[in-house]
Formats: C-alpha cells, sequence, structure tokens
C-alpha cells in the first residue's frame, strides 16, 4: 500500500476565494507530489501537513483575528505556515517574522511566482520578499533556510596551519559568528558595540576573504567554518582591527 501524497492545507473563510485558489494551486500540487485540501479553517484532527496556508486578503497580519488564526493553526498542524496578503508593508513582515511565519505570499505576484515560493517553502527556506524593517536592507540581512537551533558561540577558529583558513581578524571573526547566526548589521553593531558603517566594512572583508558574492552565503559556510573539528582557541594574540 503506497504511502499518501503529502497535504497543503489552503485556509480561507471566503468560500469561492478559497475555492478559487485552490483550483490554481492545484496543477502544481500535483505536478510536485502534494494534494491541495481547502477549508474554512484547521481542524484540530487534521491529518499531517507538509504546510498550512492562511489567505489573509486585506486582513493585516498584525490584527488580533490574523493572529489568532496564525497561532490556531501552528498549534494545531505542527507544519511550515505561510500566509497570503493583499497588500505588504515593512510593518507587515516585521509581524510575519516575530511570529515565526515561513511565508509571505503576496496575490500581486504571478502564479508562477507564487508557485515557485510555496516550493521554496517546503523545500525548508523562508520566503520574505520585503525588509523586515525600515532600517534594514536586504543586503544587511543572511536569510538562512535553517537557522541554527542554538547560537554559534565566539571561540573556535581555524588553525592558522589549515590551508582553509581566512586570515580573517578578530572583529572579523566576531562578525562572522553574526552572520552565522542571521543577524543583521544593525544587531551585529549592537552586539560588538560598533557603528553600523564599521559592521558594514567589516562585512565586506568577510566576504572578500571568503570568496563569496553576499552575506547569506558567507553566514552558509561561517557555519562548516566555525564549527570545525579542525578549529582550535581563538586567542587574544589575533587582532581587533
Amino acid at each position: 500500500m503506497s504511502a499518501p501524497e503529502p497535504l497543503i492545507a489552503l485556509l480561507d473563510t471566503l468560500p469561492f476565494r478559497r475555492a478559487a485558489y485552490a483550483n490554481q494551486l492545484s496543477a502544481w500540487a500535483t505536478h510536485n507530489g502534494f494534494v491541495v485540501h481547502e477549508d474554512a479553517e484547521l481542524k484540530t484532527n487534521a491529518p499531517a501537513l507538509a504546510l498550512t496556508l492562511i489567505v489573509l486578503g486585506a486582513q493585516p497580519i498584525k490584527s488580533a483575528d490574523a493572529r489568532a488564526r496564525i497561532e490556531t493553526a501552528m498549534r494545531i498542524s505542527n507544519s511550515p505556515v505561510a500566509v497570503m496578503v493583499e497588500t505588504q508593508s515593512p510593518d507587515c513582515i516585521n509581524v510575519a517574522l516575530d511570529l515565526g511565519l515561513q511565508g509571505v505570499l503576496n496575490v500581486a505576484e504571478t502564479p508562477a511566482v507564487l508557485c515557485a515560493a510555496l516550493g521554496f517553502i517546503l523545500a525548508g527556506g523562508r520566503y520574505v520578499p520585503h525588509v523586515r524593517s525600515t532600517q534594514t536592507a536586504p543586503s544587511e540581512m543572511s536569510y538562512l533556510p535553517h537557522p541554527p537551533k542554538n547560537l554559534i558561540r565566539p571561540t573556535p577558529i581555524l588553525d592558522a596551519e589549515n590551508s582553509d583558513n581566512p586570515d580573517l581578524t578578530r572583529r572579523q571573526y566576531e562578525v562572522l559568528y553574526g552572520l552565522a547566526n542571521g543577524h543583521s548589521n544593525k544587531e551585529i553593531a549592537r552586539d560588538l558595540e560598533l557603528s553600523e558603517a564599521t559592521v558594514k566594512s567589516h562585512v565586506r572583508q568577510v566576504m572578500r576573504k571568503l570568496h563569496v558574492d553576499n552575506r547569506t552565503q558567507a553566514a552558509l559556510l561561517a557555519r562548516d567554518l566555525l564549527t570545525t573539528h579542525n578549529a582550535t582557541t581563538l586567542v587574544a594574540s589575533i587582532p581587533l582591527a
């Protein structure tokens, strides 16, 4: 007996809109081995789900009703939860990230973009197309598909004799730890008591020394670099500059 196909729960309180979205997503879902199950709300006895997609429409994420729907779905489904909205704003994204949503999809996007976003979320990613706040640019944030369960602590570095040693300064290693933990420049600056401009300069140097194109690549590489079994204790003799 073959295993049942994994389900994508599409939740919308408006039946006609819900049916329209389900019809639009069904062909893509079937092609990728999923089944779209539509309903007004998630039942407590719901089967195991691959993803829960809540259609909020024009309802703000920060509203009490929207938050209650999201938190209930998270509690019942035990699966990634994403929302579909009509408008997005930095405040909307800020609340979405605080709630732990894996995706914020805008109905203004094309079906191809929305399906690609769903595929990214189902593969373990987080699809949040706008910045967390107006003060943090996308280039200053590290988007990691699977954030570390425990923060990587600033203690190990590579052995100086190891050929993979990127020759970072102590301060650059500290910045790299921030990247590895998915922190923004603002958060790293606050933790290290530096200016954001100084942190941005260190990030550029770290990327250059690691031979990567962006901070997300640096963050992913840092996980291996900073937890390698060849690492030794960070010593005070390494300059801060």
